[in-house]
């Protein structure tokens, strides 16, 4: 009788502990150490991944009179704390983008540079690297397929040379064409160059994601904007631009994503005493059906 209820016992501890085995070795609740272990329903909760950029007109020549080591790490700060996935960049003096790309280049970011011209001021801080002027595109991830297109100025006046830079980036898999650019302050030669540029990205944004970003000069009533409204989706969405240049407090900088490739997602603005200008900065996503093909 004893034995019996001593058999009883050991079989029923038995069953209770089965079930707790299982449990242990099911691969459902098992990690590696230090794996974080997701719900089974996070990959269909998630959206289209997103493209983060801003652009901003550092004036480094005007305002920053070259300066380098405070202009590199507030620009580089931006980009890494927003988690920025292309950052467009105007009024950069050479030895500024050489800064930021050195502060960048060891956590995964890489750059490329167009000079348009020289800036006067642009060796003040630096005489190693000399007075060249542009625009840069800064990306996490490697840019390919760099391309400098010269926009026309054929109207006297004191213009200064003025440049298009295009590279290609892949987010999630996806290639995109990345465009910035700073465009005549005003007269006949800014429309000549806005209608260069569109002339230019409009067969290639009707066929794939492009952005363009940069100081185009123009506010969001500008005639000479109707044609990328037709080619691109504006980041804030035009109903309410929000100003980016601080001393008219007017709209004159722009992200473009073009149509049916990125849809806008937000926008905003960052002000403050480094330019002229506001750091803005948008964010777009990439429809499922934008495919991986290069």
């Amino acid at each position: 009788m004893k034995i019996a209820v001593v058999l009883a016992a050991l079989l029923s501890g038995l069953l209770a502990v089965a079930p707790q085995a299982q449990a242990r070795a099911s691969p459902t609740t098992r990690a590696p150490a230090g794996t974080e272990v997701l719900p089974e329903t996070t990959t269909e909760t998630q959206g289209p991944p997103t493209v983060e950029v801003f652009t901003f007109n550092v004036c480094g020549n005007l305002c920053r009179h070259g300066e380098v080591a405070l202009t590199a790490k507030h620009i580089a700060g931006q980009i890494r704390r927003r988690e920025t996935s292309v950052a467009m960049l105007q009024e950069l003096c050479y030895s500024q983008y050489l800064g930021i790309r050195r502060l960048l280049v060891k956590r995964g970011y890489s750059a490329v540079f167009a000079r348009a011209t020289t800036g006067g001021q642009c060796d003040n801080d630096d005489r190693r690297h000399g007075r060249g002027f542009g625009v840069a595109i800064v990306a996490r991830g490697t840019l390919y397929g760099k391309v400098v297109r010269r926009l026309p100025s054929p109207h006297p006046g004191r213009q200064e040379p003025r440049v298009a830079l295009g590279a290609r980036l892949r987010v999630a898999g996806r290639p995109i064409l990345v465009v910035t650019t700073h465009t005549a302050p005003s007269g006949p030669n800014l429309a000549l160059q806005l209608a260069t540029v569109q002339r230019w990205l409009e067969p290639i944004a009707a066929g794939r994601p492009v952005i363009l970003g940069g100081d185009l000069n123009s506010p969001p009533d500008s005639l000479d904007l109707v044609p990328f409204a037709t080619m691109f989706q504006e980041a804030d969405g035009r109903a309410e631009p929000l100003p980016t240049f601080i001393p008219k407090w007017i709209k004159i900088d722009y992200l473009f994503g073009s149509r049916g490739f990125l849809t806008p997602r937000s926008a905003t603005t960052a002000c403050g005493d480094l330019s002229d200008h506001c750091l803005y900065v948008g964010s777009f996503a990439i429809p499922d059906q934008v495919g991986l093909t290069p």
